[in-house]
Formats: structure tokens, sequence, C-alpha cells
């Protein structure tokens, strides 16, 4: 008799040293490629929220200034408004002071659209950036020194602020002062305001944010 041999083989295995290589080489690149994707994506949402909160400080302001400027008054026969400018380092801010119907109440024996002492200056940080403020000083009279130190922010990250101004005949200026000897300036306000504002670009420093406007005065001269 013959004895049957029987003879078993098992064909399971664990994974080769080049598998679980090759195995961790596709996940690192799906990884990466998912990580890129994330990281692309946070990149853009950041950028809208910094565009969307610039684009809305700007049209905050602008829409101020038309406010406070449209409600121009006079005291006595003439109009108050003078302009003024100043140049720190490569950047060149104007600055602007005029009697207003405009006064904004945050005391409850206030009342909003009160003649008051308006201001707008820019002014150097500690950090070495700039802050357009926005002073609002309620008083019987016009008086710009008094209301020169106090004011809140109302738009940060300045880089240049300028006005031009335009007479009746169209003629254009860089600067207005109703209380100098000029004839066409005397006690007149003037018929219309461009104002040209720049914003700190964070992505571009080159290429700062442009905002500007047209403001045209209705007040009967």
């Amino acid at each position: 008799m013959f004895e049957r041999l029987s003879f078993s083989c098992d064909h399971s295995r664990g994974f080769t040293l080049l598998e679980i290589l090759i195995a961790i080489a596709i996940l690192s690149i799906i990884l990466s490629t998912v990580y890129a994707a994330y990281s692309g994506s946070l990149t853009i949402i950041r950028d809208l929220d910094d565009d969307s909160r610039v684009y809305a400080m700007a049209r905050t302001t602008l829409d101020r200034m038309n406010r406070d400027l449209s409600s121009l008054q006079r005291h006595g026969d003439d109009f108050i408004l003078k302009s003024d400018s100043k140049t720190i380092g490569s950047h060149t801010f104007h600055s602007l002071s005029f009697w207003s119907a405009a006064h904004l109440a945050f005391r409850e024996d206030e009342f909003s659209g009160a003649p008051a002492s308006i201001s707008y200056v820019v002014k150097e940080n500690k950090n070495g950036t700039f802050s357009l403020w926005r002073s609002d000083v309620l008083q019987a009279g016009p008086s710009a020194e008094k209301n020169a130190d106090g004011g809140i922010i109302i738009c940060e990250d300045i880089q240049s602020l300028q006005f031009t101004f335009f007479d009746e005949s169209g003629r254009e200026s860089s600067s207005w002062d109703t209380m100098g000897q000029s004839e066409g300036q005397k006690g007149k306000p003037p018929v219309r305001v461009h104002i040209v504002m720049l914003l700190v670009n964070m992505r571009d420093i080159q290429k700062p944010h442009r905002f500007d406007t047209r403001l045209f005065l209705p007040v009967k001269k």
C-alpha cells in the first residue's frame, strides 16, 4: 500500500516593503493635493474678507464726508471751510475743517444735526501706519483749534488723502480757505469737491486701494 501524501500551501502573505512605500507615496500626493486646495480656499476667503472690510470702511468714510460737507452752514454771512496739507515721508495728507449742521450726538443731552465744527485729519499711529480722524465739536461758533486733538478714527491704513476744490467757473484748486483773502474763496464754499483716498493693500504695497468721489455742495452762495 502506498500512503497518499498530502501537501498544503498557504497563499496568504503580508505586504512587501515596496508596496508599502508606493502606498505611502500615493497617500502623500493625495494629502498634498487636498492641503493645497484647502489652503488656497482659505487664502481666497481671507483676501475676500480683507477686501470687504476695506471697501466697507472706505464707503462709510466717503458717505460720512458727503453728509458733512452737504450740510455746510453759514456763520454770520460767510461759510467756514479751510483745507491744509502735510507730507510725512512719501505720503501726502490733506486735512479739512468746516462749520456744518452735521453734528453726531453720542450723549442724551445733545441733538444730531446741530451746527458744529467738524474736522478731518490724518494722524500717524504708534506702529507707523496712518488713520483718518473725524472730530465733531458742538459749540456756539466755529473754532478749528478746539477740535484738532479730539475725535474718533473713521478709517484706518490711510496711504494718501487729497481734496481738490472747484469754484463756480470750474477752476480747480488744491486748497480752499473761506477766511483768506482770495476773492474767489473768501466767504464762499467750493461748488464741487473731488476726494481721492488711497488705502494700504496688504497683498501688494505698490498697488494701494483707490477710492474717489465727487461731491456737489448744495448750498446757496
